[in-house]
């Protein structure tokens, strides 16, 4: 049964406008798309037939040069767009190329193969890196990352007709991707696991590692910071983005999780727009057996975006 947390928003007034500039300023960066050495990214899977892997690179706010790949599989008419954890990069997904999809993967700003992207973070850690105003924050950057790598996927496929794009992250991508989704609604299907940075206040309390421990650290050493700390992260609160997300959604959760608390996905899932499904296990961001389970939650998200939601998806 769904705990029924759902928490008052914690928009800022200008929110709209902040993201409607940040859109446009986007928009005025070219795309500058160009191919890159593939061996950047590892291995070609020889098992995979009829599957090409390519390196790419393209800018993204502020000319940040980004990496990415795509994996084409012949003739598929869909496409799916990923990112990676918290301190983590793109793990090449032949898998899913193998069962028919074109997957385009990146990795975000200040990290993996994008990492030169941002020469100096915040010592007290990522998320932290430009606190000082909404403008200045990396997670901006970050979003528009995710952003621009859904409309290389578009590009990419322009010429073939009838394509569906999925949109998928878990943790620090699954936060992006949503807020992506929300600001653009460019997916057919959107697919996050343990989405990360819902719910400000709540991460305060009950997230002890990953990006909301690094807050919780900072303001326990800072606390005449906390009022404005929570007033920029407030503009990248995935909560605070999920009435926008109209296209159907399928969330994964871990009962137990101490870098993405149960309650704090509750809170983004119970504001969703459109359909939405959600998919709950025992526990998340560990190294229990019983994280073997959301291999169920993966084939899922290949499920749908090879074959939509159904009439059905979302229903009780």
């Amino acid at each position: 049964m769904r705990e029924r947390v759902k928490p008052d928003l914690s928009r800022p007034p200008d929110f709209t406008s902040f993201w409607d500039d940040t859109l446009a300023e986007l928009a005025r960066v070219p795309v500058g798309l160009s191919q890159t050495d593939p061996d950047l990214w590892g291995p070609v899977d020889q098992s995979v037939a009829n599957v090409s892997l390519r390196g790419l690179q393209f800018d993204s706010l502020a000319g940040a040069r980004i990496n990415a790949y795509y994996l084409a599989a012949a003739d598929s008419p869909h496409t799916i767009v990923h990112a990676h954890g918290y301190g983590s990069q793109c793990d090449v997904r032949w898998d899913w190329a193998a069962q028919g999809l074109n997957v385009l993967g990146v990795d975000i700003r200040g990290f993996g193969r994008s990492a030169m992207a941002v020469p100096n973070r915040a010592r007290q850690g990522y998320v932290l890196t430009g606190i000082q105003s909404p403008e200045t924050s990396i997670l901006r950057g970050a979003v528009c990352d995710y952003i621009r790598a859904t409309e290389v996927a578009a590009l990419l496929k322009s010429k073939q007709s009838d394509t569906s794009l999925s949109l998928h992250g878990v943790s620090f991508a699954g936060g992006l991707a949503l807020m992506a989704e929300a600001l653009t609604q460019a997916a057919d299907v959107l697919t996050v696991g343990v989405p990360t940075f819902g719910w400000v206040t709540g991460r305060h309390f009950y997230a002890s590692a990953g990006s909301g421990g690094e807050v919780r650290d900072y303001l326990a050493a800072h606390p005449e910071f906390t009022h404005d700390t929570s007033l920029v992260l407030s503009y990248f609160d995935s909560m605070n983005f999920a009435a926008q997300v109209s296209c159907p959604t399928l969330v994964g959760l871990g009962l137990i999780d101490d870098v993405v608390p149960a309650k704090t996905v509750f809170a983004i899932a119970n504001h969703l727009g459109g359909p939405h499904e959600v998919m709950q296990f025992p526990i998340s961001h560990s190294e229990h057996p019983d994280e073997a389970l959301w291999q169920g939650f993966d084939q899922r998200c290949v499920d749908l975006a090879l074959h939509g939601a159904g009439p059905d998806f979302g229903k009780p």
